[in-house]
């Protein structure tokens, strides 16, 4: 029998209560092995997970201009209700970025990969998608991301072992959001890839790559201070041409842009 919305986040939110602690067990066995838990890849090649919205394409900007990294970015067609969309974001800010900083824009890789599959996404119970989303999506993700980055560095003689995933402030202790996911991916690669010098993580939420953590409200101020035209990202689920404004996507950069005391230029199917 299915578990019911107000189950799946009871079991969610019980899972979480020994979060901390167990991101410092990580970081003690990351420590050991490597003695460092994270580092910033400043002057190196990153492999970056970009999906068109207003984290990700914002987060390149800042890893670019503050690193000074070479970034090659990866954006999967996943066969998301918002894809068509979604691309064509990620197409404008691929040539935004390429006229912008030229010289440190590497690879760009776009991936058709069903994330999960469609035989398996139409038998989850419907609950999911109002708790938990598709199981292992983002992680799934960035593990096709370290395929790409091992790909990269053979066909290129490079050594990436950096990606970069977009989860910002708000996204907290999320399961596949937060930095335990990140830390335990980063751990699961080091031993699968047998290299203790690969991360995976983010530069928004990592306390050993920034001072504080990195809300969406202060993306969309860099942005705005960067000239970096939000309207042409996208972040909405609908598949509609213009953003509805009603799902969680776009409640939480409506709220962003709230707190951020500005109004958000994108058009929205719905103003109200």
């Amino acid at each position: 029998m299915s578990e019911t919305v107000e189950e799946i986040r009871r079991r969610v939110n019980s899972a979480q209560k020994n979060y901390q602690a167990n991101i410092q067990k990580i970081n003690n066995i990351l420590m050991a092995e490597r003695g460092f838990i994270s580092r910033t890849p400043k002057d190196e090649d990153v492999v970056m997970l970009c999906s068109g919205g207003l984290d990700s394409i914002v987060m390149v900007d800042k890893v670019i201009s503050e690193w000074n990294s070479r970034v090659h970015l990866l954006f999967f067609k996943r066969g998301a209700r918002a894809e068509k969309h979604e691309e064509e974001a990620f197409d404008y800010f691929e040539l935004f970025y390429k006229r912008k900083y030229s010289e440190k824009m590497g690879a760009v890789k776009k991936f058709d990969y069903q994330i999960p599959p469609k035989s398996f996404k139409n038998s989850f119970p419907k609950e999911w998608a109002q708790t938990i989303g598709h199981p292992l999506r983002n992680s799934t993700m960035q593990n096709l991301a370290v395929n790409y980055a091992a790909a990269l560095n053979g066909k290129y003689d490079l050594n990436i072992k950096t990606i970069l995933s977009g989860s910002v402030a708000e996204d907290g202790t999320e399961p596949e959001l937060g930095l335990l996911s990140l830390r335990t991916q980063t751990l699961n690669t080091c031993v699968q890839m047998g290299d203790w010098e690969w991360q995976i993580t983010s530069p928004m939420t990592d306390p050993e790559l920034v001072t504080k953590p990195i809300y969406k409200t202060d993306l969309i101020i860099y942005a705005m201070n960067n000239f970096i035209p939000l309207d042409r990202t996208r972040t909405c689920f609908s598949s509609d041409e213009k953003a509805d404004g009603t799902c969680f996507a776009c409640k939480k950069r409506l709220k962003a842009f709230e707190d951020a005391g500005m109004k958000d230029s994108l058009e929205y199917r719905r103003d109200d």
